[in-house]
């Protein structure tokens, strides 16, 4: 999500943020907070009202309001996109599989591990799920392909000389 969206968000929800606060949340430096707020009051998207001489006011223009509609909007297509593309890849690794060959889900339940599995589940696909740190090293033997997605799973594998596939790449 863009870091504009994200001001924007938090502004439209609690108008009474400081500076501090939206850093807090973003993960983004004081200074870093305060050159974006000015752009976005510069694109006439927030504009501030003094309420005392030590406090400002936050809130979201008209403009700003559109601005934040159609980031999100954007930011839900992508997203959309992203999942479609990662169910396209699943759907061609296990179309060139041979039959035997078992799926090994290897990471971290996360919401891209619930993406693969349900995609996998929908295909009628078998696979075992092996928790990140776990030894993979039992793997070596036989026909499995293991699949990732996080790019520190797949040199667990790599190093291993597992027939490793990130989701991701």
């Amino acid at each position: 999500m863009s870091i504009e969206l994200e001001i924007l968000k938090n502004v439209d929800n609690e108008n009474r943020i400081t500076q501090r606060e939206l850093a807090k949340r973003t993960g983004l430096s004081l200074g870093s907070v305060n050159v974006l707020l000015k752009r976005l009051i510069h694109k006439g998207l927030i504009k501030i009202e003094h309420i005392n001489s030590k406090t400002i006011k936050y809130i979201l223009t008209p403009k700003g309001m559109l601005e934040k509609a159609r980031l999100t909007y954007h930011y839900i297509v992508s997203s959309y996109n992203y999942i479609s593309g990662i169910e396209q890849k699943i759907e061609k690794i296990i179309g060139n599989k041979n039959n035997s060959v078992k799926v090994i889900l290897y990471g971290i339940n996360d919401e891209l591990y619930d993406i693969i599995t349900a995609k996998l589940k929908s295909m009628n696909e078998p696979y075992e799920f092996v928790q990140r740190n776990s030894n993979i090293n039992k793997f070596t033997e036989g026909d499995y392909i293991i699949i990732t997605w996080h790019p520190e799973d797949i040199d667990d594998g790599q190093k291993n000389g597992l027939n490793t596939v990130n989701i991701l790449k």
